[in-house]
């Protein structure tokens, strides 16, 4: 079950990074959301970025502030007279909803969506993920234009997400192939670690643990811990030991 589970993910994994996605916003009317919006793209690896009909400047500085490193995005996207248009080379269109509507939908929840496009295989290449305004969303119309009903499940009807958190959300399910855990902790590595190796760490540790009188049991738990460290812990480690040190050197001189 494990690995079939793993083979699962794979394909999906794989599926993704095959699938160009587009994300387009027909009639947003805050810049802010706008240029929130770009930067939740950017941040997830996505970059094409479409308008229908924008009530706002989506080059103004209120959005281009909020985009913040993601200008490009905004500065690339591309504005339609009509959604029509802005699907002119999309395979699939998903329409994104926050609410049912009076007419009858099979509404497609985030969470299944992944598995309903892998489904497609290779019939599928481009999607379009449409959001609408914040004021009404997506008008009977616009629905109509779209293959699928999309929406993120909520644990009320009241409030609901705004446009640039909906935005965020689907940029991040969709994004496993294309982003990257940030495991560089740049706090401790602004500057290369010392040559030490790890075997000068191990005797300077031990060393500081017999200074301070650690019993032996004590250091041999610390010693064989070291072992199964990485080397952002290892470089922590090291400064650590050598701060104490010179903290007792300078304690030591006071006497």
């Amino acid at each position: 079950m494990i690995w079939a589970a793993m083979m699962s993910i794979d394909k999906l994994l794989l599926l993704i990074a095959v699938i160009q996605f587009s994300f387009v916003l027909v009639e947003p009317e805050e810049a802010a959301n706008i240029g929130a919006a770009a930067r939740a793209m950017n941040t997830m690896g996505h970059s094409d970025l479409r308008f229908v009909r924008p009530k706002t400047d989506h080059l103004g500085e209120k959005a281009r502030v909020l985009a913040h490193g993601s200008q490009h995005i905004l500065e690339e996207a591309k504005v339609y007279d009509d959604l029509s248009a802005a699907l002119h080379d999309i395979d699939l269109a998903c329409a994104t909803t926050a609410r049912h509507r009076l007419e009858k939908h099979h509404y497609v929840s985030i969470r299944e969506l992944p598995e309903v496009l892998r489904s497609k295989g290779e019939a599928v290449t481009r999607v379009a993920l449409v959001f609408g305004g914040e004021r009404s969303g997506l008008s009977r119309q616009d629905i109509a234009m779209c293959d699928l009903l999309t929406t993120i499940p909520q644990s009320c009807t009241y409030p609901s997400l705004n446009l640039a958190q909906a935005v965020m959300v689907f940029s991040f399910v969709f994004s496993e192939a294309q982003t990257t855990v940030q495991i560089k902790d740049q706090r401790l590595n602004r500057e290369p670690m010392p040559t030490p190796q790890y075997a000068s760490l191990k005797d300077s540790t031990l060393q500081l643990m017999q200074r301070i009188g650690l019993n032996d049991r004590a250091q041999t738990y610390v010693i064989k811990a070291l072992a199964r460290l990485a080397a952002e812990d290892l470089y922590l480690i090291h400064n650590i030991r050598a701060s104490i040190d010179r903290t007792i050197d300078r304690l030591s001189e006071k006497r």
